[in-house]
């Protein structure tokens, strides 16, 4: 019986295509930034700034914290300023005093200069204390603080913060306690004011804000002395210190020393890198933009054939009635195509006549189920073709074994397919041979 055997034929002819898009110009949409070199600036409250016993003392700073010392210390710092009450809670003064206040710097994290939207984190502490060393109060120790600001300016200020030991306001003795973060403030939308480039203010919540001590006295929540403020910071930072220091945070009554209790206002300030703006076109202008990218390297298509010869072998025909019938399998093709521009190849095959000692029969008898495996590229197997046994000229005319289209994936595909002959059964006996060219186009 016909033993056919494959032949390779050269692979003919590659395109590449090349392709570049043209846009217009569209408006820059704000980003969110990096920033390293952030600062924070507060003064706490207008309470801090004259207390009962004078100004709370500043002390033990760490990290990049540092003290402005303002005009009610004696001192002549600038860099923060503050309304009297009842803009701010700030006390009244003539000539108007500046206050004490906490500044760091060196400050990490994401801004929109657009809106102000982002989180600071801070490094370092400070403490402070509200009376005279005799009272032995516990000292207040504020540290790493982190603000969060949403694009419609509300947000929150928390820091991790601790109490010394010290005597409480009975005179009984106390231990150092951590309470780990916690939020000091909270601010609503539309409490940044001052928005630049470079920084801006908030404005923390107070007025309004109610709180359930859980002892001690009862928080205010009606004045019609002063200025009528009643209010809380951070309910559950109130709640959580203890009434040796919490009624610095709330309102215990009315006018007086109770109009400096709310939050003085923070300062944020940081640098942003910006693009410089690009001239706008006039009206009988348009810009052109054009991006091209890099060399893209030429690749290669390359196709063998696997196995370790040439020959198929389909073995010993068997009758089948008024045929003979044998089958096998061509040895598989290795198409790899990585070529820029990804053009369209193909690979089929023709076989000849069968012959053995002067005697033939036709190539038409031999038909084929093409098979793609192992299909990183983007190929698809041939169509089937029957032997010309059940009509048709089978492979004796050439048929597709795989294909990619255009724009198809970079990679490689086994081809294979599985072999029919169906041969009459009157074709005399012999062993015959025949030859399956297979063509690769592109």
């Amino acid at each position: 019986m016909a033993r056919p055997h494959a032949a390779r034929a050269v692979a003919v002819g590659a395109a590449a295509v090349l392709a570049a898009t043209v846009l217009g110009t569209t408006p820059a949409a704000a980003a969110t930034a990096n920033v390293t070199d952030a600062t924070f600036v507060w003064g706490l409250n207008g309470y801090a700034q004259v207390g009962i016993f004078g100004p709370w003392t500043y002390k033990d700073l760490t990290g990049t914290a540092s003290i402005l010392t303002g005009s009610v210390s004696g001192g002549a710092q600038t860099a923060y300023a503050v309304d009297p009450v009842p803009a701010t809670s700030m006390p009244p003064s003539t000539p108007q005093k500046t206050p004490n206040a906490v500044r760091f710097t060196a400050g990490t994290g994401t801004v929109d200069p657009a809106t102000g939207a982002g989180k600071l984190t801070f490094t370092g502490s400070y403490t402070v204390n509200a009376y005279p060393p005799q009272f032995n109060a516990p000292n207040e120790i504020y540290k790493n603080p982190v603000v969060t600001v949403a694009a419609d300016g509300s947000g929150s200020l928390s820091v991790e913060y601790s109490l010394g030991a010290g005597t409480d306001i009975s005179g009984n003795p106390t231990s150092a306690q951590d309470f780990g973060r916690l939020t000091l403030v909270t601010y609503d939308a539309g409490s940044l004011s001052g928005l630049s480039a470079t920084g801006f203010r908030v404005t923390p919540d107070y007025q309004g804000v109610q709180v359930d001590v859980p002892d001690g006295t009862a928080q205010t929540r009606g004045c019609a002395g002063g200025t009528g403020w009643w209010g809380s910071w951070s309910p559950d930072f109130v709640k959580t210190v203890p009434t040796s220091i919490r009624p610095h945070f709330y309102s215990t009554g009315c006018g007086g020393n109770q109009d400096y209790k709310p939050p003085l206002p923070f300062d944020i300030g940081y640098t942003v890198a910006t693009t410089p703006e690009q001239p706008q076109p006039s009206a009988n202008e348009q810009d052109v933009r054009v991006t091209v990218p890099e060399k893209e390297q030429p690749g290669e298509f390359v196709w063998t054939i696997d196995g370790g010869n040439g020959l198929v072998d389909l073995g010993t025909a068997k009758a089948a009635g008024d045929h003979y019938l044998a089958t096998g399998s061509i040895n598989p093709v290795r198409v790899t195509d990585t070529r820029a521009g990804a053009p369209t190849w193909s690979v089929s095959a023709q076989v000849s006549d069968f012959s053995a000692n002067g005697t033939s029969f036709d190539g038409k008898y031999l038909g084929w189920a093409p098979k793609a495996t192992e299909n990183s590229g983007g190929a698809v197997a041939g169509a089937a073709v029957a032997s010309g046994f059940d009509g048709g000229t089978g492979l004796k005319q050439p048929a597709t074994l795989g294909s990619a289209a255009l724009d198809h994936a970079k990679g490689s595909v086994l081809l294979g397919a599985d072999l029919q002959l169906k041969v009459p059964a009157s074709v005399g006996a012999g062993t015959y041979d025949a030859t399956l060219t297979l063509t690769a186009l592109s």
